[in-house]
């Protein structure tokens, strides 16, 4: 099954701004990803865990998001005729490749998130489990939901009941996940230093409004005024791109500096 940009002819510059945006996203991966190998002996012992994990969130996103730079750039060509970027017979477009990338990074956040957060031992392993959890079960079912962009848009005969039930029940996931996530936030903010708790709220709050901007652009087929536009695949897809940028990088530099802080304030406590 298709995504709904395979069923939408192109302007050229609407092909290329989200050529460039994969482009982008791939870059700042790769730049992050040395970022957090030269910054993680800022931070005492216990807490490099967390630049470890921001780097391997940074290779997988970008192994992923160029996978799919590499389908945009050969599922379309330019039609001379009516002058518009058209699908290639027999290419294929697949939003999927996010959802493969989402189902490696979501579990790693989570797991550093709780580590700076100070949990430890069976709290950390009991509370790790259940977001990770479902982390993961919320991603696969918007995974599963999302290759019925195409009948709930209207561009394939069929129901488009499947998009609304394996969505609804990712949203409920969702919902689930941030309040489970929120009570660590709260157990947790007590334990750290007054100059590291404003910057873990902070990276909290950057984190849930990426993941409401990932749940609205899942919605844009389903909008009629949307789904016939090739400018709001556009749109979709720089939602996709932001999202993809404050979760991944954005939140992880915050994490990595709520470590700095904590190390700087333990190793003064200590010595």
């Amino acid at each position: 099954m298709e995504n709904y940009e395979n069923f939408i002819t192109f302007g050229y510059w609407q092909y290329e701004v989200i050529r460039h945006a994969f482009g982008f996203t791939v870059a700042v991966f790769a730049a992050s990803l040395v970022y957090f190998g030269m910054t993680a002996n800022q931070a005492i012992q216990k807490y490099r865990t967390t630049f470890a994990i921001s780097a391997v969130v940074m290779v997988s996103a970008t192994i992923e998001i160029f996978q799919l730079w590499l389908m945009w750039d050969r599922a379309f060509v330019w039609d001379e005729a009516i002058r518009q970027m058209v699908r290639v017979e027999g290419e294929i477009f697949s939003n999927g490749y996010r959802y493969a990338n989402w189902l490696i990074d979501v579990p790693m956040l989570l797991t550093q998130f709780l580590i700076v957060l100070q949990f430890t031992g069976r709290e950390l392993f009991n509370r790790w489990w259940k977001l990770t959890g479902a982390g993961a079960l919320m991603i696969i079912l918007g995974y599963i939901g999302q290759y019925y962009e195409p009948q709930v848009a209207g561009f394939v005969e069929g129901s488009g009941a499947p998009f609304w039930f394996w969505g609804l029940l990712s949203w409920l996931t969702f919902f689930g996940l941030l309040f489970m996530a929120n009570e660590a936030v709260k157990d947790g903010l007590p334990q750290l230093s007054p100059e590291a708790r404003g910057a873990m709220t902070n990276a909290w709050k950057i984190l849930v409004v990426s993941w409401f901007i990932y749940g609205f652009a899942y919605m844009v087929p389903a909008v009629p005024a949307l789904a016939e536009s090739d400018t709001f695949v556009v749109v979709r897809q720089l939602l996709y791109t932001f999202a993809d940028v404050v979760s991944k990088t954005v939140f992880g530099v915050l994490l990595a500096n709520v470590a700095i802080l904590q190390s700087r304030s333990e190793s003064h406590a200590s010595g």
